[in-house]
């Protein structure tokens, strides 16, 4: 069996009246995506084939938010989900279609690009 995403939750090492703060490994070096989505918006539904070494898996960081994470197997028709509270890493292996609705306003890392997103990005007919 292929896998699809691996979740890694992170722990709060304090939070008190001012906030929160979580200790997170960046396991990739490079341009990073620094992405903002409202609350309700939906994106990606969109899968890569794991040409880019950055998209093999895609390592996608929720840092602030909540987010409902739909995933299937591309040419299949059954959709898993996963609510995905903040701080959050999620590793996404290739050919596996994903798609994303912000519960709340959310920030997320995303360790590639613009531009190999760009050249290992499809859509599913």
């Amino acid at each position: 069996m292929n896998k699809r995403i691996e979740i890694t939750k992170f722990d709060y090492i304090g939070q008190d009246e001012r906030g929160t703060t979580a200790e997170i490994v960046l396991d990739r070096s490079g341009k990073t995506l620094s992405i903002y989505r409202k609350e309700g918006t939906v994106f990606g539904n969109h899968y890569h084939e794991g040409k880019e070494i950055t998209k093999n898996p895609e390592k996608f960081y929720l840092l602030f938010g909540k987010l409902k994470f739909e995933y299937k197997q591309v040419g299949q028709n059954e959709w898993s989900e996963i609510i995905l509270d903040q701080p959050a890493k999620v590793d996404i292996y290739p050919n596996v279609v994903h798609r994303v609705t912000a519960l709340k306003d959310s920030v997320m890392l995303e360790l590639n690009s613009l531009q190999e997103h760009i050249d290992d990005t499809l859509r599913e007919d």
